[in-house]
């Protein structure tokens, strides 16, 4: 069953969401070289949504390279920014140190839209992401099929019922749209993140490991679940593109695996997640009209982790006459702050 026969609300946006991201793949393969693959690896991810006091909305995810166990990691941030970007009033030396480190241990890639944007809303309409429910299950049937050894029946009956979950909100009179469209928002750009890693170092599996957020614990995770659809629809669309191209594609994608964060209490990977926090924080601060920064510590972030970077891409997503295109972009110079 091909692709195109599914209604899916952000399959336009999945080949643009990989260009704008192919010189970032090629830099990371270079940056990542002496990792060789079949190793797993970590994504962790923030975002900085619906703030009204910020100019931008943002999801930033920092990709770790497999150089430490997770725990060890977690020892090093927690000693060396022990608070997160809002709770902080100096930026810690060791955190960005840790983002820009010459060897090669982090990499990461943010998405930034003007809160103007709305979340795409003229894009993601309530009607097309109803529509993607039972293109989704179908999607998922399809692969059940034709590869039963990818999920057992019982993950895949989990999943359509978390999708049928999502369905019943979208079609009720109390959705919550904003949060829907944050959700294929985050599910379609962790999808690129990953496919972006697997292509680059084919890994024999990538953890993800993201914030306590309301679009995280909607329904059970069913976030998780637009996540896998998303990365295995836009590996196959983009494998097409290059076979049609006559180049090679990986043969194999890298099993995900979803951290589900604890309800309450303290997050078992709050420091790890502290780095995409500082990421997205900084970026939802900027004015892109003006590129100034309301407060030092911001600036601070944007000079020494940003500007004059190779290894912190920032994509900017936009919007107009019913297309949507993302564009990357790297910070050059010494940045002045304004007031």
């Amino acid at each position: 069953m091909s692709i195109d026969s599914y209604r899916f609300v952000m399959i336009p946006m999945l080949p643009v969401l990989m260009q704008a991201t192919k010189s970032a793949r090629t830099t990371m393969a270079e940056w990542f070289d002496c990792y060789p693959p079949r190793y797993p690896w970590m994504v962790a991810s923030d975002y900085c949504i619906g703030d009204i006091n910020k100019p931008n909305d943002v999801l930033s995810f920092v990709i770790i390279a497999p150089h430490d166990t997770a725990d060890n990691i977690c020892e090093y941030i927690a000693g060396a920014a022990p608070k997160d970007l809002k709770n902080t009033k100096n930026i810690p030396v060791g955190l960005m140190q840790y983002l820009t480190c010459e060897v090669p241990v982090t990499f990461s890639i943010s998405f930034v839209l003007k809160r103007q944007e709305a979340l795409l809303r003229a894009h993601l309409k309530v009607e097309n992401m109803l529509d993607f429910v039972p293109g989704a299950i179908a999607y998922l049937e399809h692969r059940l099929e034709k590869y039963p050894a990818e999920r057992t029946v019982e993950v895949h009956e989990e999943m359509v019922t978390r999708f049928k979950a999502f369905g019943r909100e979208l079609a009720s009179k109390n959705l919550n749209a904003k949060l829907a469209r944050q959700m294929h928002l985050a599910a379609a750009t962790s999808a690129t993140v990953f496919n972006n890693l697997n292509l680059a170092k084919q890994p024999k599996a990538i953890r993800w490991i993201s914030d306590r957020d309301a679009l995280i614990a909607r329904h059970d995770a069913v976030v998780y679940d637009l996540t896998y659809v998303y990365y295995m629809l836009q590996a196959e669309i983009h494998a097409m593109g290059e076979i049609e191209a006559g180049r090679t594609v990986p043969t194999t994608q890298a099993d995900l695996g979803f951290e589900i964060p604890e309800q309450t209490g303290k997050h078992r990977y709050d420091e790890i997640v502290r780095l995409p926090d500082y990421l997205a924080g900084t970026l939802a601060d900027l004015n892109n009209e003006t590129m100034t920064l309301s407060r030092d510590k911001f600036d601070v972030v944007l000079n020494n982790v940003f500007v004059n970077s190779k290894t912190n891409w920032v994509v900017q997503l936009l919007s107009g006459e019913g297309l949507v295109t993302a564009r990357s972009a790297l910070f050059r110079g010494q940045h002045q702050r304004r007031q």
